[in-house]
């Protein structure tokens, strides 16, 4: 008997089409969109970037490219599934980025994703050291944002020539007579002078500086800044500098 023609029987898959094959062209473009896009950002920012930093972002930005790239891709097989996935670890990981911060004592996410913007109030800002022990800061000079590093070595401060020429100096008014030794050859400065350097709530003016002639990969902050201050102190990894 042909279970076929009988209401109760079971219905007949021979002629049920397949279900359609899944195509990997979309995730493919998307990849291929992904990391085109992060690619043109990191070229944008390259030339305000150190060598590290522009190795260590684009790395960053390679796994951004294969993690998003993947979720959308996730997205587009399974939209309902997958949204109720990524909402669920994005309410997980602001949790804890929010605990750690409260229980690091700073209670500033932006002061830990990016130490250099340091953590600051009425009368000081504090600094964490980076993985290699360095303190960056970020700071300002005639309304420009200038990365520093902190250098107690350096009797002054010290600017790259691409920070120098951001900052409004034009490098064929510039005068490189003072020499400075490096590990391999002599390099000579350029003695130039700040109207005003700012980082957080200090301000100092009038500050005393030179522009390396060198490959200087970050501008320095040093002590014709830090003497300027009523005082610095390094504890705990943490440096503070007071107005």
């Amino acid at each position: 008997m042909n279970n076929h023609n009988q209401p109760w029987g079971q219905p007949s898959n021979e002629n049920d089409p397949e279900p359609p094959k899944k195509s990997l062209k979309p995730f493919i473009i998307t990849v291929t969109a992904v990391v085109a896009v992060i690619t043109l950002i990191a070229w944008v920012l390259g030339d305000n970037l150190t060598s590290g930093q522009s190795v260590s972002l684009m790395y960053d930005f390679l796994l951004l490219a294969l993690i998003g790239a993947g979720l959308i891709g996730h997205v587009i097989g399974n939209p309902g599934q997958a949204l109720r996935n990524i909402a669920g670890w994005i309410i997980i990981f602001g949790i804890l980025g929010l605990g750690y911060s409260v229980w690091n004592g700073s209670a500033m996410l932006s002061s830990e994703l990016n130490p250099s913007n340091g953590m600051a109030s009425e009368n000081a800002i504090t600094f964490r050291a980076d993985n290699n022990g360095h303190y960056r800061v970020n700071a300002e000079i005639n309304g420009e944002k200038v990365d520093f590093m902190i250098d107690t070595g350096a009797t002054s401060v010290v600017l790259t020539m691409n920070d120098a020429e951001k900052i409004g100096f034009n490098l064929d008014d510039l005068t490189f007579v003072a020499p400075a030794s490096t590990a391999n050859w002599v390099v000579y400065n350029a003695p130039i002078r700040l109207n005003a350097l700012s980082v957080g709530p200090i301000r100092v003016e009038s500050v005393e500086g030179f522009v390396n002639q060198g490959e200087l990969d970050i501008s320095l902050l040093g002590m014709s800044f830090l003497n300027r201050l009523s005082g610095y102190e390094v504890k705990n990894g943490l440096l503070t500098l007071y107005p």
